[in-house]
């Protein structure tokens, strides 16, 4: 019997080939889109790249900043879109807030101060910060 002929129990020579078609149909493609794109990363590796979480990498997917490309059951994102969002040196965090938002802000958080709070801040000082020696 030759290898492709092998039948686990249960299963059928008709099915196997057609799981085997479809794979390398499959790794086929994903060697297209591969060429095309420069190459495929997994979240973990493009987060490394883009020295941010791979969670980030999945939002970023999710916001359609990053293409998803889905093979062998994995995702992955595209080298040449993760090596343009690096150059791009794109800003972390939120946009500075406005003098007037940070007046708001700090109004909402003294408006929730309670006197607890404020006699606990009386009670624990803050460390006085240590000189450090210079050489």
């Amino acid at each position: 019997m030759a290898p492709s002929t092998i039948v686990q129990s249960g299963g059928s020579i008709v099915a196997k080939e057609s799981r085997v078609k479809n794979l390398l149909a499959e790794l086929r493609q994903m060697s297209r889109v591969s060429k095309r794109e420069e190459g495929l990363l997994n979240h973990v590796q493009a987060g490394t790249v883009l020295e941010v979480s791979a969670r980030r990498v999945a939002e970023l997917v999710e916001l359609g900043k990053l293409t998803r490309h889905n093979f062998l059951g994995r995702t992955y994102v595209s080298v040449r879109e993760v090596l343009e969002r690096r150059e791009a040196d794109v800003k972390a965090g939120r946009p500075p807030r406005s003098i007037g938002q940070r007046i708001r802000a700090a109004a909402k958080v003294i408006g929730n101060y309670d006197t607890l709070n404020a006699a606990v801040d009386m009670a624990t000082p803050e460390p006085k910060k240590r000189k450090q020696k210079q050489k």
